[in-house]
C-alpha cells in the first residue's frame, strides 16, 4: 500500500473559488494528457460517482469512484467501487490561510499484486503527484507552488477517514478532524 500526499501553496488566492475549481473534474483531461477521460453523475447536491480513464505506462487505468463534496469544510474525499486498484481513496482539501490557501492532495491506493509493488507504485505515487501539479497549474496560474521542504510525510497514513455522515458528524462535534465522505 501506498501513500501520495501533495502541499501546494496559493498565495492571494481565494478558498472557496480554489476549491470549486479543483472539484471541476471534467476539466482535468484538458490539462493534462494521461487523463483520457472523466464521467461524472450526480448523486445528489454534495455526492457523485465519477468514472476515470488515464494512460499509466504504456496501459490504461480505469475506475469508478465515490466522491463527497463538504463545502463547508472545503474537502473532497473519493473511494474506488470498482476498478484496477485493489484500494484507491484520499481527498482534496483546501485550508485557508492569512496569505490565501494551502491545497492538500492525500491519497492511499494499492494494485492488489504484491510482485509489483516496490516497482509500480513509487512511479504511480510520483505520476499522480505529477499530474496533480499540472492541473493545480492549469486551473489556478502560476502563483501556486509546491514548497519542496514542506511536502508531507509519505511513509505515514494521511489524516483523513473515509467515513459515512453519521460517524463524520460525531467526529467532528468531538473535535476529532475527520474528514467526511
Amino acid at each position: 500500500m501506498r501513500h501520495a500526499r501533495l502541499l501546494a501553496r496559493f498565495p492571494g488566492g481565494d478558498p472557496s473559488e480554489a476549491f470549486e475549481k479543483i472539484i471541476d473534474f471534467e476539466k482535468y483531461p484538458e490539462l493534462v494528457d494521461p487523463v483520457r477521460t472523466i464521467e461524472i453523475e450526480r448523486t445528489s447536491a454534495d455526492d457523485f460517482d465519477s468514472r476515470w480513464s488515464v494512460i499509466f505506462r504504456k496501459g490504461i487505468l480505469n475506475w469508478s469512484e465515490k466522491d463527497h463534496i463538504n463545502r463547508d469544510a472545503l474537502t473532497l474525499t473519493f473511494e474506488q467501487d470498482e476498478g484496477d486498484f485493489d484500494i484507491l481513496t484520499g481527498a482534496y482539501r483546501v485550508v485557508p490561510t492569512a496569505e490565501g490557501c494551502d491545497i492538500y492532495m492525500e491519497s492511499t491506493f494499492d494494485f492488489g499484486v504484491s510482485s509489483i509493488e516496490s516497482i509500480v507504485e513509487p512511479i504511480a505515487a510520483r505520476v499522480l503527484k505529477e499530474n496533480f501539479e499540472l492541473i493545480l497549474l492549469g486551473l489556478l496560474g502560476d502563483t501556486v507552488h509546491f514548497p519542496p521542504d514542506e511536502q508531507p510525510d509519505e511513509s505515514v497514513a494521511p489524516d483523513y477517514a473515509v467515513l459515512d455522515h453519521a460517524t463524520a458528524d460525531t467526529a467532528a462535534a468531538a473535535g476529532q478532524g475527520a474528514v467526511a465522505s
